[in-house]
């Protein structure tokens, strides 16, 4: 079974999950493209990448393709879906994987799932979100101000962890985005000259080129767009 189940339970009162369960504002993809842009207060169930869950499949390493009414949970880093009792489940060992299509967009898993933004060349160039969340409290007059000694807090995958809060606490979310590249076998690393290099050898003087004359950031978006066109360009 490639399945495990992973019911969503109800936290108690005063626990983060349960109280944080006003609407979160973020900007989903349907289609490759720009990351989402996450800022608002953290839902019940974590922030998922879609806004419902969406026909996809699951194409395995062994040649197995099964589909699913499936979405991402960011907050987890799990690629979730729904069976015909309802229940929600995620993706076991995941490491067996080698893509998710969901719609128009597509996940490979490489220490983490990966989304991509672009596909049409020689390499992929995807991203992965993490979130941070912030504890303000709610002062006079409704606003809501960065509490004393204010922590801040990362989620990872299954950290099991549990935040109490106070009735006049929230936890606001915003996420940070770190690009990558990958080949068609789903092998990624961080967006660096090196992957670059590596798999345009024969270009390496044009790319050296262009990354120094463009002042390529590998941290900026607009930027590996520009150099992943530069380089189906030298490819073609």
């Amino acid at each position: 079974m490639f399945i495990r189940l992973h019911k969503m339970t109800v936290m108690p009162t005063r626990i983060l999950l349960l109280l944080l369960i006003t609407a979160f504002n973020y900007t989903f993809i349907q289609a490759q493209g720009q990351p989402p842009q996450i800022r608002g207060t953290l839902p019940e169930k974590g922030i998922y990448r879609f806004p419902a869950f969406i026909e996809g499949s699951i194409v395995f390493r062994n040649g197995i393709i099964s589909s699913a009414r499936l979405n991402y949970n960011v907050s987890l880093d799990e690629m979730h879906f729904i069976n015909q009792d309802g229940d929600t489940l995620s993706v076991a060992e995941p490491v067996t994987i080698s893509f998710i299509s969901t719609g128009n967009s597509r996940f490979y898993y490489d220490k983490g799932y990966l989304q991509t933004i672009d596909t049409s060349g020689a390499i992929i160039l995807a991203f992965k979100q993490s979130l941070a969340s912030q504890q303000m409290r709610t002062g006079a007059y409704g606003m809501t101000t960065p509490h004393e000694g204010i922590r801040n807090y990362t989620f990872f995958t299954g950290n099991g962890q549990r935040y109490k809060l106070g009735e006049d606490e929230e936890i606001k979310v915003t996420s940070r985005e770190n690009y990558f590249f990958g080949d068609a076998y789903g092998h990624f690393k961080k967006a660096g000259k090196e992957f670059i290099y590596d798999h345009f050898e024969k270009h390496q003087a044009d790319l050296k080129e262009f990354i120094k004359t463009n002042h390529i950031n590998f941290n900026d978006l607009k930027d590996l767009e520009r150099l992943m066109q530069f380089c189906k360009k030298i490819a073609s």
